[in-house]
Formats: C-alpha cells, sequence, structure tokens
C-alpha cells in the first residue's frame, strides 16, 4: 500500500523569501537584503502573510519579530538598498512585468516614489550598494532613455530629481561607489559570461575601462577596497570564477582567493575595509572574509547562500541560507569573531525527518560527466521495488541546480513523499562547474544539452531503483524547454510531462523578447540572419507531432522573457492532434509568480498531475 500522502502544503514554507537567482545578481547585482546603517536592523523581502512581496525588518540586538517597513499596493517588492541617512529603498514592479519602479521608506517611516513612470514601459535595477556613502545619492540602470539599453542614473535621494550619467548602446550596471563617493563603479553586460567593469566620473559621467580583454571574460562588480581599487569576481584566465582586486588606474589585478571552485557571490562594505565572499563547491556554499587585507575564517552552511550582502562598515554579512532539509533561513555572520547566528527561519509543516538529503553522483555522456543530485523516496511505508522518477531540468540555462529546496520548489518535496524519485541534473550550460562547461550550449540550444537529457533519461531506464514504464520530465522557462525537447526527442521514455512558461520556438522568441534582451540571446541562442535553419530545426515546436504522453502547460500573461505566444503554440499543435493536454494561465502572471495564491494553485496543480499520472497502472 502506497502510503498515505501529506498535503502539498505540509512542504512549503508558509513564508516565502525572495529569491534573487545567481545569474541574475550577475547582470544587475541585486539582493533582497540590506542591513541598516546603525548595524541594527536587517531588512528583507519577504511575503509574510501579505500574499505578495514587500520589505520587513528585523531586529539585530534584541530578540524580536518581523515589522512591515515598505510594501507597495498591488506590487512586488523585488530589491533593496539602504542609505547611511537612514532612508530604504526598494524596486518594485506588478503582475510580473519586471518594470520597476523605486520606492522609498524615509527614516520617519514615510514611503513615497522616487523613480516612476506612469504607463510607460520603463525597467529599472536596483543593485544591493546602489547608495552612495553619504546616502545622498542613489546609482540605478534605466531603459527609459532607449528601450533597447540600460543607462546609469543618478538620482538625489532628498528631492527625486534624477539625471542620466553613463548612457549608450549597453547594458550597464551600477556596481558600488568609492569609499569617498568619487567614482563609480559600473559593469557593462555583454553576456552572461562576458562582463566590462568602467570607472565612472560622477559628475562628468566619464568612463576609464578598467577591464580590457578579448573574447568572454566574466567580471561581476563587488565593491572596492579602502585603498581605492575596485574588486570583482572575475574568470580573466581562469575556467573557474575567483576573487580580486583591481588597480584603479593600470586595471592591474591582485588575487584576493583563487579556489578550485566558483566564487559565487561577493560584497564589500562601504568603507572597503571588509570583503565577503562565498564559494559554491560542487552545489555546497563556504563563506570566506577579509579585514583589512587579512583572512579571516571560514564558514560552511552545509547548503545553499543564496543571497549575500555586507554592512557599511564591514562589521556584519547577512546572508539567505538553503538547504535539502531545512526551512530557509537568514542569517548574520559577525566578521570580527566569525560568529554566525540564524536570526529568521521560515516554517514548514512537515518533520525533518521526513525528508533526505540527495545523493550526488556523475551520469556518464558523451560530452563529459552529468553532476545530478537524486532525491529518493524515505516515508515509512513508501514505494517498494523500482519507484516513479520525474528528470527535472533546471532553467537559465545558465542557473545551478543546488542541494536545496526554496521557497519556490519546495513542492518538490511532496514529489519524493509520495513515492517518486527525482533526478535534478546539471547539464551543459549549467554555472557552478567552470566557464567551458557553462558556455557550451551557447548558440547550440537543442545540441549538446539534448545529448545530456539522453543520456540521464537513460541512466533513469537503467537504474535498479527506477520504474523505466513511469518516467516523466518537468521543468520552468529553460527548463520548459529541455521538457519540451524530452518530449519531442525522447517520446517513448515519458508516461507524462510539465512545461511551465517554457521556450518553444527559438526562432518567435528571439523575434518577440523584450528590446533590452535581444542583444543578449543573439549571442546566447542564435542570429536569425544566419542561424534561422538550424533555430527551426532545433525548436521543439517543429517535432510537436511526435509528442505522445498527455501534458500540463502552464504559463503567466505577463511573461516578459517567454512570452505566452510561446505556450500558446505548443497548447494548438497538442490539442490539433488530439494529444491530452491541460493548459493554465494566470492573468496576473510574468516569468514565475509574484502572488501567493497563484504559485500555491500552480504548484499543487503539477504534483497532483504528475502523481495522477505516474502511480496509475
Amino acid at each position: 500500500m502506497p502510503p498515505v500522502a501529506r498535503p502539498i502544503s505540509d512542504f512549503e514554507p508558509r513564508e516565502r523569501i525572495v529569491l534573487v537567482p545567481h545569474t541574475t545578481r550577475r547582470f544587475s547585482c541585486r539582493s533582497g537584503l540590506a542591513i541598516s546603517p546603525d548595524d541594527r536592523t536587517l531588512a528583507f523581502v519577504a511575503d509574510l502573510g501579505a500574499g505578495t512581496f514587500s520589505a520587513w525588518t528585523l531586529p539585530l540586538d534584541t530578540p524580536g519579530k518581523p515589522s512591515p517597513a515598505l510594501g507597495v499596493d498591488g506590487a512586488a517588492l523585488r530589491s533593496l538598498s539602504w542609505s547611511k541617512r537612514g532612508d530604504l529603498i526598494g524596486a518594485a514592479d506588478r503582475g510580473g512585468t519586471e518594470l520597476h519602479q523605486l520606492y522609498v521608506a524615509r527614516s520617519d517611516e514615510r514611503v513615497e516614489k522616487l523613480s516612476w513612470s506612469e504607463g510607460e514601459r520603463v525597467q529599472r535595477l536596483l543593485s544591493w550598494n546602489a547608495v552612495s556613502p553619504d546616502g545622498t545619492r542613489v546609482a540605478f540602470s534605466s531603459n527609459a532613455r532607449q528601450p533597447t539599453d540600460m543607462d546609469i542614473v543618478v538620482e538625489d535621494i532628498e528631492t527625486a530629481t534624477e539625471r542620466a550619467m553613463v548612457t549608450g548602446p549597453a547594458w550597464h550596471v551600477a556596481g558600488g561607489w568609492s569609499p569617498d563617493g568619487a567614482a563609480l563603479l559600473v559593469m557593462r553586460v555583454a553576456a552572461n559570461t562576458d562582463q566590462d567593469l568602467f570607472i565612472a566620473d560622477p559628475r562628468s559621467g566619464a568612463l576609464r575601462h578598467l577591464t580590457p580583454h578579448e573574447g568572454d571574460v566574466s567580471n561581476v562588480p563587488a565593491g572596492w577596497l579602502a585603498d581605492g581599487r575596485p574588486v570583482a569576481i572575475t574568470d580573466h584566465g581562469r575556467d573557474h570564477l575567483y576573487f580580486a582586486a583591481y588597480d584603479a588606474v593600470t586595471g592591474a589585478r591582485e588575487v584576493i582567493d583563487a579556489p578550485e571552485w566558483d566564487v559565487e557571490l561577493a560584497a564589500s562594505s562601504a568603507d572597503g575595509h571588509a570583503q565577503v565572499w562565498s564559494v559554491n563547491a560542487d552545489g555546497y556554499s563556504t563563506l570566506r572574509w577579509q579585514r583589512d587585507r587579512k583572512r579571516g575564517g571560514e564558514h560552511r552552511l552545509d547548503g545553499v547562500c543564496e543571497d549575500l550582502i555586507i554592512s557599511a562598515d564591514g562589521s556584519l554579512a547577512a546572508f539567505h541560507r538553503t538547504s535539502a532539509t531545512e526551512t530557509p533561513q537568514l542569517w548574520v555572520l559577525d566578521l570580527a569573531t566569525g560568529a554566525a547566528r540564524q536570526v529568521f527561519e521560515t516554517t514548514r509543516v512537515a518533520p525533518r525527518s521526513a525528508l533526505a538529503e540527495p545523493e550526488l553522483i556523475r551520469i556518464p555522456a558523451a560530452d563529459g560527466d552529468i553532476p545530478c543530485f537524486v532525491y529518493r523516496p524515505i516515508s515509512p511505508g513508501g514505494a517498494t521495488g523500482r519507484t516513479p522518477a520525474v528528470l527535472y531540468p533546471h532553467g537559465g540555462p545558465e542557473g545551478q541546480s543546488r542541494p536545496s529546496f526554496t521557497s519556490s520548489n519546495a513542492y518538490l518535496l511532496a514529489m519524493v513523499d509520495r513515492g517518486l524519485t527525482l533526478v535534478v541534473p546539471n547539464i551543459h550550460g549549467s554555472t557552478g562547474y567552470g566557464l567551458g562547461w557553462q558556455k557550451a550550449i551557447h548558440r547550440d540550444w537543442g545540441g549538446i544539452d539534448a545529448r545530456d537529457l539522453r543520456a540521464v533519461a537513460d541512466w533513469m531506464a537503467a537504474d535498479p531503483g527506477i520504474d523505466p514504464e513511469r518516467l516523466a520530465v518537468y521543468g520552468g522557462s529553460y527548463g520548459g524547454f529541455a521538457t519540451l525537447l524530452c518530449v519531442t526527442t525522447m517520446p517513448e521514455r515519458w508516461r507524462c510531462a510539465v512545461d511551465v512558461f517554457g521556450v518553444a520556438n527559438l526562432v518567435t522568441m528571439i523575434e518577440h523578447a523584450q528590446p533590452n534582451w535581444r542583444r543578449f540571446l543573439k549571442l546566447w541562442i542564435g542570429d536569425l540572419e544566419t542561424d534561422r535553419a538550424k533555430l527551426v530545426e532545433r525548436s521543439p515546436i517543429t517535432h510537436m507531432d511526435k509528442v505522445r504522453c498527455p501534458m500540463l502547460v502552464i504559463q503567466g500573461s505577463n511573461d516578459p522573457r517567454v512570452p505566452k505566444e510561446e505556450s500558446d503554440q505548443v497548447v494548438a499543435r497538442l490539442r490539433a492532434r488530439g494529444v491530452p493536454v491541460e493548459y493554465m494561465v494566470f492573468e496576473d502572471e510574468g516569468h514565475g509568480f509574484t502572488k501567493r495564491a497563484n504559485s500555491d494553485t500552480a504548484h499543487a496543480r503539477i504534483v497532483d498531475f504528475l502523481t495522477e499520472q505516474l502511480t496509475s497502472r
């Protein structure tokens, strides 16, 4: 007899802490955390009973409960920055459109608009270190001047007057003010694996190029040292990301830390005296830090560092921790003593004993062994013998599946509880395994990834603990593309599939992308002028006549990254052939779920659909 399934809600945290994927942070420098200028308060973005994301504050010097700090009716907060004068600044969008407006909660608790556009489709990006050292100015990215470009705009926080400082046909991101406020570090993004750093004069907007290079080189800003040298995460000359300081005049690099794995996140205090960074070793995070160039200790998370910031004076760091068997947590690290303490934890009904640490394996494949986390059912009285299994490719594709469950994917635990094995690979294109592994998918969507997915599916079918007749594939965004690849290139393998805002047609994906994304897609997916024939052939929509299994398709109407028409095409083709397909459309969502009710509805249906399809004989 199969075990009595717990409700899906038992596995999902009662509160959601906002997630900023590492790849997103690399082209926007956003964070959902901020420490007050007096080090006494932590601000964080969460949906604590509000239904959507807003900013909350938590006292750090005495025990206490979170208090509301910055909320915008009808909008979801995405990122934070806290000024020396006590102004808490947040970026918020409506309906998942990613058209962010800036708001400020003053020290006297007044909430005001800071930078906004009524009725215009303007996107703004707020960096974690966006505010000048004296607290009077905030630098952010905006495409108000030209929809295809992201300029650097500097705004006076008190008067809400702004001026464009760095303009041009590129994607620019504010990377932190120098300790004296006389310069701003600016990142120019060419691709996920190619960024350049410049030092900008805030008065004239003049730029000094800091990182000239050939080919793809990552240069992600992380602030400044006290001696006036910028610091950044880079992979210049190496396959893995490391932490380095740059001479502000010559651009000469000094290595701060070059581990065998990637430095995934880094932050520097406003005064430049302290730095903290996170090393990602095979999916698990370890924090390291220094003070006045003297190395501190290490703190292993036994999980994943999802977000990381540092206080203005460098005495404290705050981080968002997730793991496979615990709910998401917020922690504070004292950089002087190395003492770390948990200050907030989300709640969940399912006990830790019901959850399993994953097995980390390597699956042999033609282009290199594929790292893969495997979660097997452990519930007493659960399925015996060979279990159904779900292949879960992550989004991105330049992302990484980690040994953790966040507020956005904790419902996957319910699948394992219901007797399903969860197979979570990091195929080519994933971050965390070196630049060569990550770039292998560039302009090769539907090529090397399809070979990897076939290798994983073959492994699943041969594993003695998995039933080869009851396999499913499920993914969102690029993971949705991977799902569609699987059902069109290996139709005989799958009992069912779930596609959540997945790319179906590489041609229309490029043609209809938002203007400031198109330059990236040309480098990332392909050039319509030279690659059209290949893109048509590699597009799952071209091969929908091969799909055999029932499908669940989910889409947000306001999705700015994968337009709704991608899913519309899939559903129309399947219905025309009589293939069973269920289509859920959320009119008030974009690329993901900002509203808790929508998230719960979608995820409950995903788990029920997979369970129904895979446990029936």
